[in-house]
């Protein structure tokens, strides 16, 4: 296993710590295999999140975002306004920085959360 994957293994342990630690419980959706052609729920999903009141859908990446293009139009079709759709960024030596696709609009929630300083 190559240290990209590791690292990505890693980072999607972290998120899914981070948000049991706030109350959700996480699946884990992705496939893997080589002979899977979509390895994420949707393409776009890692992890769905749940608690009483709230579902998420969650991607989980390492320094850079993916292109939000595709999340603003899955959020325009299925938000209204819940479930919430957002994407996880870890950023080495800082913490968490969270996109929320939520109704439709991209909001950067530039808090880092659980990083080693």
């Amino acid at each position: 296993m190559g240290t990209t994957r590791r690292k990505g293994n890693r980072n999607q342990l972290k998120a899914i710590k981070s948000l049991e630690e706030e109350g959700y419980e996480v699946a884990k959706v992705e496939q893997k295999g080589k002979f899977v052609p979509i390895k994420d729920m949707f393409g776009l999903f890692d992890l769905v999140a749940i608690n009483p009141s709230n579902i998420m859908f969650v991607q989980v990446t390492s320094n850079r975002p993916h292109t939000h293009k595709e999340y603003l139009e899955f959020s325009k079709k299925y938000t209204n306004p819940d479930p919430l759709i957002i994407q996880m960024v870890w950023v080495d030596r800082k913490g968490w920085k969270v996109f929320d696709y939520s109704n439709g609009k991209k909001n950067v929630k530039t808090f880092y959360k659980g990083g080693k300083k």
